[in-house]
């Protein structure tokens, strides 16, 4: 499992910094499935500069694009804008230079400092592989032989935000560093194939463990908790 380890640290600062800066311009609404954070999507597009100079296209190369949302295989202004597009939908979004290719550019075609335009199409969505939970069904899953896993740490948790038979196993400590004897702990408890909800404070750092251990250490039956603690105190959610 100590593969994972360079793969948490770089995506959990990554997510950190993802901005709502990017500007939907124009949008065809498709009727698919939705793009979700870890979603694979597989889209044509169109890369502008401001004054409409065309730095890429993969309609020319005529070859669809393939990525995952959320592991920064594409610009960070990519992966807030495409959230909430449908398979077969079509949007065109506006990147500020930060959430882009920053003060340098990008080779002769990106000049420093150059805010970008993206004509995409959803061509196929396939969701993540770990499935995420709500509130009331994690309730469900307190009934049945599920394992929750909450990887807060120390500073998140509370005597009264703590789930009933849930593991404590911290995964990050209060500075963003994951912490590697996440992995033993989590192999005192939990047997491969084991039904497992990860808990984070909000959600998104459980969201990102959650796709780790499934596309890196292929591991089944991996679930995570949407809208963490925070989403169980909304609905009155009965701690321990």
């Amino acid at each position: 499992m100590n593969k994972i380890l360079l793969f948490l640290f770089l995506f959990f600062f990554s997510y950190k910094s993802f901005s709502n800066e990017v500007k939907i311009l124009n949008e065809t609404v498709g009727n698919g499935l939705e793009v979700t954070n870890h979603s694979k999507l597989s889209v044509h597009y169109i890369g502008r500069l401001e004054d409409d100079t065309v730095f890429d296209s993969s309609y020319d190369r005529g070859q669809s694009f393939d990525f995952q949302i959320g592991v920064r295989k594409v610009i960070l202004g990519w992966e807030t804008g495409l959230i909430g597009m449908r398979e077969g939908g079509k949007r065109t979004i506006f990147i500020p230079y930060q959430l882009a290719y920053g003060e340098r550019g990008a080779g002769n075609l990106i000049p420093p400092k150059s805010n970008l335009i993206f004509d995409i199409e959803v061509i196929k969505v396939i969701p993540p592989g770990y499935k995420e939970i709500d509130g009331y069904q994690l309730k469900l899953a307190m009934t049945d032989d599920f394992k929750i896993i909450d990887i807060r740490n120390e500073d998140h948790i509370t005597i009264k935000n703590k789930i009933p038979g849930a593991i404590q196993i911290t995964a990050f400590d209060k500075n963003g560093n994951f912490l590697p004897n996440f992995f033993d702990k989590y192999k005192e408890n939990i047997q491969i194939g084991e039904k497992v909800v990860f808990v984070s404070q909000n959600g998104d750092i459980s969201s990102i463990l959650a796709n780790g251990f499934v596309e890196q250490l292929n591991q089944k039956n991996i679930y995570h908790l949407k809208d963490g603690i925070i989403g169980l105190e909304k609905i009155n959610f009965d701690f321990e």
